[in-house]
């Protein structure tokens, strides 16, 4: 398979990229580690008059802690295999180290980017599903000017996002994990660096008695899109046995309709994700109480 033709043009700065896609729009496509978008072109189910490289433009690279907002911003083209091994991600959000762990495998850890698979908008992907969990808020950028999107406003459905033809990701942030929370993500896949059938996100965070006082979870690979769980976050107030946690995850039943398909009915995936999610807030309640017992 070989994609249509196209016209390929590396970006000199940020602007420049900016500039060339306010000119082109549509027609355009941008590459950044190109896991996500070498196949579409090569199936020419995408076929973009441009390709637009913006790999190496340091306004979008990086990682900084900022002590004063108490906030993580990390560069949209931040690989994956960086997202395992930067100390200020381990830190300040290692709930997106751990997820990282499950993308693809090395080749495709070592090209992948953050942004990438955000734009992607998969609904099984391991990046959005955490990045919801954690509430984490997008800075993008168009040649008109920069604005944020809570990530819960950003994706529309399978593959589908608000960014516009002109716009581009050019930065996440994070907020920092407040004392006594613990993050978790839960996954099932036939193989691993298969994507999920089923994947479950949670933070929580605990009072001195070990009650969750604030939960936070998201689910994967059930919708067209990561979704966040407002009733299973409700349910977990007060909670603090794997009873609880249990409950509050059957929320989820009636929360997620997810679709038939090659890989699995929807009634299993229905079944399997209240299972992860168990896990992932079993598994998140413990680190959140200070042990390395898993309840799950």
């Amino acid at each position: 398979m070989k994609p249509a033709p196209f016209t390929y043009v590396r970006a000199a700065t940020l602007d420049d990229a900016l500039l060339k896609l306010q000119e082109w729009g549509e027609e355009a496509k941008v590459l950044a580690g190109g896991q996500s978008l070498m196949p579409l072109l090569n199936m020419r189910l995408a076929q973009p008059r441009y390709l637009i490289d913006v790999n190496g433009l340091p306004e979008m690279t990086g990682v900084d802690w900022c002590s004063e907002t108490q906030a993580l911003t990390v560069g949209a083209l931040t690989r994956h295999r960086e997202l395992l091994q930067h100390p200020l991600i381990e830190t300040h959000a290692p709930l997106l180290s751990e997820a990282a762990q499950y993308i693809g495998h090395l080749a495709i850890r070592s090209r992948g980017t953050l942004g990438g698979s955000i734009a992607h908008a998969d609904p099984a992907a391991e990046l959005p599903l955490v990045l919801t969990a954690l509430d984490s808020t997008l800075i993008v950028r168009s040649f008109e000017g920069e604005h944020s999107i809570p990530i819960g406003d950003f994706f529309l459905g399978y593959y589908m996002t608000i960014l516009e033809p002109n716009e581009l990701i050019t930065a996440v942030k994070i907020p920092g994990l407040a004392s006594n929370t613990g993050y978790a993500i839960s996954e099932f896949a036939r193989r691993h660096g298969d994507f999920a059938l089923a994947s479950a996100a949670a933070v929580v965070t605990v009072d001195e008695r070990g009650t969750i006082t604030k939960a936070q979870c998201a689910a994967g690979g059930v919708a067209p899109n990561a979704i966040t769980c407002p009733a299973v976050n409700d349910s977990l107030q007060g909670a603090r046995t794997l009873r609880d946690f249990s409950q509050a995850a059957q929320q989820l039943e009636n929360f997620i309709d997810p679709p038939d398909d090659l890989q699995a009915s929807g009634d299993y995936r229905r079944c399997l994700a209240v299972e992860l999610m168990t896990q992932a807030i079993g598994q998140a309640y413990a680190r959140a109480v200070g042990t390395k017992e898993a309840w799950a």
